[in-house]
């Protein structure tokens, strides 16, 4: 049975990007399809050990960013289990966008292209990166939050899906059993 999560739209509202694995622990790949239907593509690949999850589009549309995870899942597994990715859709050409000890996951990008949040863990908690894409500096937007799902099987993704106001002032995030609005200035 195939297993799929992680939708996200793109930014010409046409298209959507979701993983897709088979099997019930099977591996995962990025596909991309055509909001009035067909079947998709696979655009990122995996192997039988590689997992790509929580993909979501620059606000040109050009770029995809990712995480993937390279081996099995495992418990009490040793940090890092998987890092952000990101896909150039012009050149096919792949390149690493984190390399934090805590990990690097579930990617969200701000619609003017300003912002990237992403989650990583700090010791034993979890909490959300603010990256200025203009600039490459980060600070914590919030910390923590709830655990991540990186070293078990996660059945919908590591974390759980954010996203930025249409202003992209601030995120839209859900953790601690309640919808949480974290302005991007602090």
């Amino acid at each position: 049975t195939d297993h799929y999560e992680s939708p996200e739209f793109a930014p010409d509202g046409e298209y959507y990007l979701f993983s897709k694995g088979s099997g019930r622990f099977g591996s995962s790949a990025i596909w991309m399809a055509h909001l009035e239907g067909g079947s998709g593509k696979s655009i990122i690949g995996s192997g039988p050990t590689q997992h790509a999850l929580g993909a979501a589009f620059s606000a040109d549309g050009r770029w995809i960013w990712h995480t993937i995870r390279q081996g099995q899942w495992e418990y009490n597994a040793m940090l890092p289990q998987m890092q952000l990715l990101v896909y150039d859709r012009e050149t096919g050409q792949t390149f690493s966008r984190s390399s934090r000890y805590g990990s690097g996951m579930r990617p969200t990008l701000s619609p003017d292209g300003n912002w990237l949040v992403y989650a990583t863990r700090h010791e034993d908690e979890t909490g959300l990166i603010l990256r200025d894409l203009n600039t490459d500096e980060e600070r914590w937007l919030a910390y923590p939050v709830q655990r991540d799902n990186q070293e078990g099987r996660p059945p919908r993704d590591i974390m759980p899906g954010m996203s930025f106001t249409p202003d992209s002032k601030a995120l839209i995030a859900f953790y601690g059993g309640t919808l949480w609005r974290i302005p991007v200035d602090g």
